[in-house]
């Protein structure tokens, strides 16, 4: 979240952070109301000064002298109750305001209207040459058995898919293997994290109020299903003060991740690639300031690990200032090269939300000069599940409709090649 010193101290900053994100929003309302809560609280501030000097008033005042003052004191002690309960009426539609608005980009983030003007930075990888006509991975894996369309969505309705076999076993060998590297090779400690979180938890991580009908809600309990790892990671130290030689922290989580996906029209929306609950390693770090923008580079190389290990092509992306997530200043997305889509298709996504969420969450640090401060928190997937196994899937294929087992992954699952079931 902004602060609301420098949203009242740099309007005209917030304003063009805004445009440049293409967002058109008014704040005429949010000005206005921070107009009467400075108004309510310098009425405030002079009816305790005139309070004080009736209360010393009545003190040299002689007993019969002194109904009038007190009188004058009661009157007094009931506006300052009045203005009170108005500056804090005031200051919860300010803060529900602050809320909605998304972090501001980072004076690095090129320009933009869209996807078309993201940033390619570079290649890893070329993609193969097939003599054959490559298909589908949901064709592919409904052939080998491994992907069920129809039965998750028997089970649970559209966008949901049920994985067997081989299937799941991939799945759950992918979740492993990149555990394994972000925990062994890349310092990170891994977390497991429950599935619900609660509606402040959802708050810190910026994903509420702006994303709330994008969210599985537990009404009862006012307990929401986990979007993304990312949420309870933020979680993990909200409303806490963190000395400072405990950073950086690095976590690496998998879940499960629930979006109802409202209203989404993507054109990514067949077999593994936008469904409803799908698995996802992620990556997150809190960090000293200084350090995010040096530790967002090094977590995009991080990804990059997985897919490099792999040995999936794939291109790195700086997204413009219109498509940067709502937390986030600056952020890079991962594209691999599926060849039953002619066409790249984002696996991953790193942002660095400086100290947005810090300040949602209130997740502070304790200095060595003994100074509290907001920490930076940064992001990224290491890697979305589903849309790996559906890269292997489809780059890995052979005439036969067999598909070849990355070298890495042979160990876990014990064989080099998928075959149809007997």
């Amino acid at each position: 979240m902004l602060p609301l010193e420098f949203v009242r101290q740099h309007p005209e900053l917030l304003r063009e952070g805004l445009r440049k994100r293409r967002d058109t929003r008014s704040l005429d309302e949010l000005f206005r109301l921070i107009d009467q809560r400075n108004a309510a609280i310098a009425s405030r501030d002079r009816l305790y000064a005139l309070l004080k000097t009736h209360k010393e008033q009545v003190r040299i005042l002689p007993i019969v002298g002194r109904a009038e003052q007190n009188k004058n004191i009661k009157q007094i002690t009931q506006d300052i109750r009045q203005l009170d309960l108005s500056i804090d009426n005031l200051e919860t539609r300010i803060q529900f305001i602050l809320l909605t608005i998304p972090n501001l980009p980072h004076k690095s983030v090129p320009e933009g209207d869209g996807e078309a003007d993201d940033v390619v930075l570079r290649y890893w990888g070329e993609p193969p040459a097939f003599h054959f006509e490559p298909q589908p991975h949901w064709i592919l894996g409904e052939r080998l058995g491994m992907i069920d369309v129809p039965g998750g969505t028997r089970i649970a309705g559209s966008r949901f898919v049920t994985l067997k076999g081989m299937g799941a076993r991939l799945e759950r060998t992918l979740i492993s293997f990149m555990l394994d590297t972000h925990t062994n090779e890349h310092g990170y400690t891994e977390i497991l994290p429950p599935f619900l979180v609660k509606r402040p938890v959802l708050q810190g991580a910026g994903q509420l109020p702006k994303f709330e009908e994008q969210v599985y809600h537990c009404q009862e309990d006012d307990l929401f299903l986990n979007p993304t790892a990312e949420v309870p990671l933020v979680g993990l130290h909200s409303d806490s003060i963190l000395a400072t030689e405990m950073l950086p922290l690095r976590y690496v989580a998998w879940s499960s991740a629930f979006r109802r996906e409202a209203g989404s029209a993507s054109r990514h929306n067949r077999g593994l690639l936008r469904l409803h609950q799908f698995n996802k390693v992620e990556l997150f770090q809190i960090v000293a300031a200084q350090d995010s923008y040096q530790t967002l580079e090094v977590m995009l190389g991080h990804a990059e690990a997985i897919l490099r290990a792999l040995e999936l092509p794939y291109r790195v992306i700086e997204c413009c200032t219109a498509n940067l997530p709502f937390a986030a200043t600056k952020s890079y997305d991962l594209e691999v090269w599926m060849p039953g889509q002619q066409n790249y298709v984002e696996i991953a996504s790193i942002s660095n939300c400086e100290a947005y969420q810090a300040r949602r969450a209130n997740i502070k640090v304790r200095t060595a000069q003994n100074h509290i401060e907001y920490p930076h928190t940064l992001n990224g997937s290491g890697l979305a599940v589903g849309r790996t196994m559906a890269a292997l899937l489809e780059l890995y294929q052979q005439a036969d409709g067999s598909v070849v087992v990355p070298k890495v992954l042979r160990p876990y699952l014990g064989t080099s090649l998928l075959n149809s079931p007997r």
